[in-house]
């Protein structure tokens, strides 16, 4: 709208140029679409404990002791399974930084945020 605005000559070059800052996107803009998908098996054993801190088969069992259901939905439409979105959680929780965690999941930072909010939602129940 800012820029069709402009180009309507509707803004100075001085108001569009405050109202392109002001409305910049907070989240980095990081190329999720150029890597592999998100597969627990995939990922070798150390990796795994290190970013994860878990085992691969403690990693399922967690996943069935605390009964997260087979697939987690985000509002916007975002679906991952159940072992992804406790990794995302897991990983969340070991290092704090979304942005980081986009080469592992391959997905937008926004949509990590969903669903570690998601999961973690489901354990601790509304």
């Amino acid at each position: 709208m800012i820029v069709i605005a402009y180009a309507e000559k509707l803004l100075t070059d001085e108001e569009f140029l405050f109202l392109h800052e002001a409305n910049k996107p907070v989240n980095l803009e990081l190329p999720c679409y150029e890597y592999e998908e998100f597969n627990l098996e995939n990922i070798v054993e150390a990796e795994r404990e290190a970013e994860f801190r878990f085992e691969r088969e403690h990693i399922e069992r967690l996943a069935e002791v605390l009964q997260l259901p087979p697939t987690f939905e985000c509002p916007q439409g975002s679906v991952c399974d159940r072992i992804e979105g406790l990794c995302i959680l897991l990983r969340r929780l070991a290092y704090g930084h979304y942005s980081d965690m986009v080469s592992r999941f391959a997905r937008p930072v926004p949509v990590l945020c969903m669903i570690s909010n998601i999961v973690l939602k489901q354990l601790v129940g509304d």
